[in-house]
This record gives C-alpha cells, structure tokens and sequence, in this order.
C-alpha cells in the first residue's frame, strides 16, 4: 500500500483502501434447496487531492497498482473543490469484530441449520412457501493515507433469515426476520418462534376503518420514523443550509424520552469499525439527548465546512451514522399493546419514506399491520397506508418505548408507540 503512495508527485496527496471478503452462504426457496454459493471479492479505491480538488478511481484487480495511479492522476483535474487534506494517525479504540467460532463453522452444519429452519415452518404449516438461508464471512480491510496513516481490521460476519408466504386465496401473506452480527448468534429458536406466533397472528385478515389511531411500530420500522432526525442532523445538510435544525444545538426538540446514539464501536456489531472511510476513529456520539440536540454528524469535509471537528462519521458518499441507537423506555411492549382499546401493530410496509426528510413527513403502504382491540391482536388489516410527522408526533405524541429492544446490523431500536397516527384505506 506504502509503495502505491510512493509513486504519486510529490504535490499530490493520496489515500488508499482496500477491502478483501469471501462468503459461504446457503439458501432456501420455497420449501426446498436453492444454492450453495463460494464468494470471494477485491476492491481497491485510491484517492488523490491536487490543488485543492479531490479525485477517485476504483478496481477490482489485484495488482492494479499503475492503472489506479494513473486513472486518478488522469481525473483529478476535473474533481470537486475541498479544503481538507487526509488525516495523520490518531489514538482508536480496539473494537472486537472476530468471533473464531464463525470460521470454524462448516457447510453440513450450516446446511443442517438452514434446513431446521426450514422444517420448523413447514411443521407449522406446510402451505407456507419458505425461505431461509445462513452465510458466513470474512473479510479484511486496509486504509493508508501520504499524512502517515495506517490502519487494518478484520472482520467476520453470520447471518441468517427466515420467512415464506402464505396463498390464502386471493391473500398473500409474506412476512421475514434476519439476525446478523460478526459473532456466532445461534439463537435460532427464539426466531423460528417468532416467525410462526406472526403467521399464526396474521393469518386472519379483519375489516378496518380509516382514521387516527394509536400505532405500535416494530423496531425494524422504527428507522424510517427517526430519518428525518438524521438526515437533519447531517453535517453535509447543515453546510447546505437545508436542514430545518442548522443551529439548533442545544434546544429541546423532542419528548425528553428520546435520546438518540450513533455508536461505530459496539462489539461484534456488523457496522462497526475501528476507523471510518477517512481514517478517523470512530466513537460514540450522543446526538439527541432527552430530546435535546446535542451532536451532528459529520465528516472532514462538513467538519471544516462547519468549524468543527469529525465525529468518525465519514463515508465516501458524505456522514452517515455507523449504529442508530434509540434508548428504550421501561414498558415491555406487552404491557403497552394491552392497553390500547383499539390500535394497530405495524410489523412491515413498503414504500416507508420520507420524500423530503426535511419536512419530517413519513408515509408508507403496510404490508403487515395487525389490529388491536381491547388489548388484544385480533388480525391483520389490509390496503392500508399511515402517515405521521416525525417532528410533530415525537415531541407531542409518543405513548411510549419498550424495553425490549431488536438489532438489524446498522440499528438498534425498541418498539415505538405513537398516538394520533393516520391511517387510510383503499
């Protein structure tokens, strides 16, 4: 890598990365075997900076050292105006990213595991088309600047997934749940039990009216509500002059129970790293705090733009969180569903988004929302779309969050509980 940045002039300042990974993976389809599959991948990506303009070039080839050189000293000319250089070395904490145990795993136990999965839903019910699959992988990554930086980590990485779809006539009921992370989680009985209790739970499809009702949002959805929160926090936004919350810092903008973290140095987590894209250390930035903005996120160029330092949030794209966290609260979800006399639980959609993330409006089609009433789930609800504002219904509407958080890889998040929330129907 050292020898790469050795042949740039002495008047251009160069960073490369590289990242090498390979994958076992084996999956199921509709009840019965799909693939086997042997990954591996290379990329190498080197960086210039020339009189205040920043170029890239990528390849996928070992050994491309001269085409990078050249392709990136060929471009850079016509690259985008900075004002930062690439960072020297600085002081990171050691994050554990290997589990020996993932590679010590073969492909007849990973077969074996997939095919339990498998079992375990057609057991339940054989009409259920099932999908399931685990994969193991490694991976190693390396980033060298000309300001003297240097760092390497490995990393391993398990996963695995379960779901299918249920044809009830003219009904199709399709439902997933994934685990993730770079250690050797093998609690794969608690996701089987949950797939089953929400087919068993969804089967039913019950008549539903428009209107404003209290919802639970299931952790994996959680993350389309709070974007208008990140996206407002981004320093790229806030050097734009486009985010609502450009000089907000320090006030209180949400119910107090919110308290939102992005941590790059969580053990074992699938997104977490020693270093960002940049080569600045990662850490854990506390960005809104009992409601209260306290951190935006940022990287070199938005740091600078800003008079501010980076928060190890740097990709090749702009800041980006590494792992959303959003505290808990001390309800179980349990507890909060059986008081609600009538409501929703909202377990996936499609098309969640915020178009404008500024505006903090957030609307999405439910693919699997079930109705709650006198604090029970009675079924499922079809062709039906909510809507809230994220800045609105977390300041004055939130019923509560659960103690019982869920880890996706790049979140972790309770159960979130709003009041007022619309809901409209075909």
């Amino acid at each position: 890598m050292l020898q790469l940045l050795q042949r740039l002039p002495a008047d251009v300042q160069g960073e490369l990365f590289v990242s090498k990974s390979s994958a076992l993976s084996v999956s199921y389809a509709n009840s019965e075997f799909e693939d086997i599959k042997n990954t591996s991948s290379y990329s190498a990506t080197l960086r210039v900076i020339k009189d205040g303009r920043m170029a890239l070039a990528s390849s996928s080839k070992p050994q491309d050292d001269e085409s990078l050189v050249d392709n990136a000293l060929a471009i850079v000319r016509f690259g985008n105006e900075v004002n930062h250089g690439f960072p020297a070395a600085a002081p990171r904490s050691d994050v554990p990213l290997v589990d020996p145990r993932v590679r010590e795993v073969d492909l007849q136990t990973m077969v074996d595991i997939t095919e339990d999965l498998v079992a375990a839903v057609v057991n339940y019910d054989s009409r259920i088309k099932v999908m399931a699959g685990v994969t193991r992988e490694e991976q190693r990554v390396e980033l060298a600047n000309s300001s003297g930086f240097f760092g390497s980590y490995d990393k391993t990485g398990w996963h695995y997934y379960l779901g299918g779809q249920l044809v009830q006539g003219d009904d199709m009921l399709w439902l997933y749940e994934v685990v993730t992370g770079c250690d050797l989680r093998n609690n794969y009985g608690a996701l089987k039990a949950e797939v089953i209790d929400r087919f068993e739970r969804a089967k039913t499809i019950v008549p539903f009216k428009a209107g404003t009702y209290p919802v639970i949002f299931a952790p994996n959805q959680v993350g389309y509500l709070l974007e208008p929160f990140l996206a407002s926090l981004n320093g790229k936004a806030i050097m734009r002059d486009i985010s609502p919350w450009k000089g907000k810092r320090g006030q209180k903008l949400l119910d107090e129970r919110i308290t939102i973290v992005d941590d790059g140095t969580l053990p074992y987590c699938a997104s977490s790293v020693p270093f960002d894209r940049e080569g600045v250390p990662t850490r854990r930035n506390t960005l809104i705090e009992q409601g209260v903005v306290r951190q935006e996120i940022l990287d070199l160029e938005s740091g600078d733009a800003l008079g501010m330092d980076s928060t190890g949030n740097g990709t090749l794209t702009g800041p980006h969180p590494h792992h959303a966290i959003l505290n808990p609260g001390t309800e179980s979800v349990i507890a909060t569903l059986k008081h609600l006399e009538r409501g929703l639980i909202i377990y996936d959609t499609m098309g969640a988004w915020a178009g404008n993330p500024f505006s903090g409006n957030v609307s999405g089609t439910i693919s699997l929302g079930l109705l709650i009433e006198k604090g029970e789930v009675v079924g499922r609800i079809k062709d039906c779309m909510f809507s809230i504002n994220s800045f609105k219904h977390f300041r004055d509407h939130l019923i509560a969050l659960s103690c019982e958080t869920k880890e996706n890889g790049t979140s972790t998040y309770p159960y979130v509980t709003l009041d007022d929330v619309v809901i409209s129907t075909q």
